[in-house]
């Protein structure tokens, strides 16, 4: 199976409907309407794909989605996991 991961994630939100403008020279968010220089930095999208691709083995989405409010992230609790027998 494979995984599709978005390289750029906005750094107010952490969406992934962001555009960058060659002109302005700034990245857009379309969720959040935020225009900055930078995106998400790359420990935090390294963390996200890590997340999505393995899970929160390391306990960092609560803080991501503190941060991140528009993260998009499917998450699932330890009762709630699908156990295949």
């Amino acid at each position: 199976m494979a995984i599709v991961s978005k390289m750029t994630r906005c750094a107010a939100c952490g969406s992934t409907a962001v555009t960058y403008s060659e002109g302005t020279k700034l990245y857009h968010c379309a969720d959040c309407g935020a225009e900055r220089p930078d995106s998400m930095p790359a420990a935090d999208l390294a963390a996200v794909n890590s997340i999505l691709a393995l899970g929160d083995t390391e306990g960092k989405l609560d803080e991501l989605r503190r941060r991140y409010p528009n993260l998009d992230i499917t998450s699932w609790s330890r009762e709630n996991r699908v156990q295949m027998g």
